[in-house]
């Protein structure tokens, strides 16, 4: 996953204009964030990624800031990448509140960082619901 993020962060570095110059993310942009967010909340829990993906997103966010007091400011890619990394960040944070208290899932994930994947509690309580209800 290196190199995947290294090439975004290269990308979001030539996403900058003039501040003058900014453009806006257009509708259908703000559309598809609901969708790329969702794509790298699945990324980042199931490949259980979670370092390099927060890493990512602080550089991004120094650059942001680097970038302004050049005078300079995201265009509308800069800003749709921006933007499903905050939103995808948001949902991973709601997913470990939402599995905090888990008690399985906190075993099978123990330590600091508790990013559950979505497999192992599809496979927990999802999948094996339905042959709990049978079984009774």
């Amino acid at each position: 996953y290196i190199p995947f993020f290294l090439i975004l962060f290269i990308y979001f570095s030539g996403c900058f204009t003039p501040a003058a110059q900014q453009s806006r993310m257009p509708l259908p942009a703000l559309l598809l964030v609901g969708p790329s967010s969702l794509y790298y909340w699945y990324l980042v829990t199931e490949g259980q990624i979670f370092i390099l993906y927060i890493f990512t997103f602080f550089a991004m966010l120094a650059l942001v800031l680097h970038q302004r007091r050049k005078g300079l400011a995201l265009d509308s890619n800069g800003l749709f990448l921006l933007h499903s990394f905050l939103l995808a960040l948001l949902l991973i944070l709601a997913w470990v509140g939402w599995l905090w208290n888990d008690p399985t899932l906190r075993r099978k994930y123990p330590g600091v960082i508790y990013i559950p994947e979505p497999w192992a509690f599809y496979t927990l309580h999802v999948r094996a619901a339905p042959a709990a209800a049978a079984a009774t």
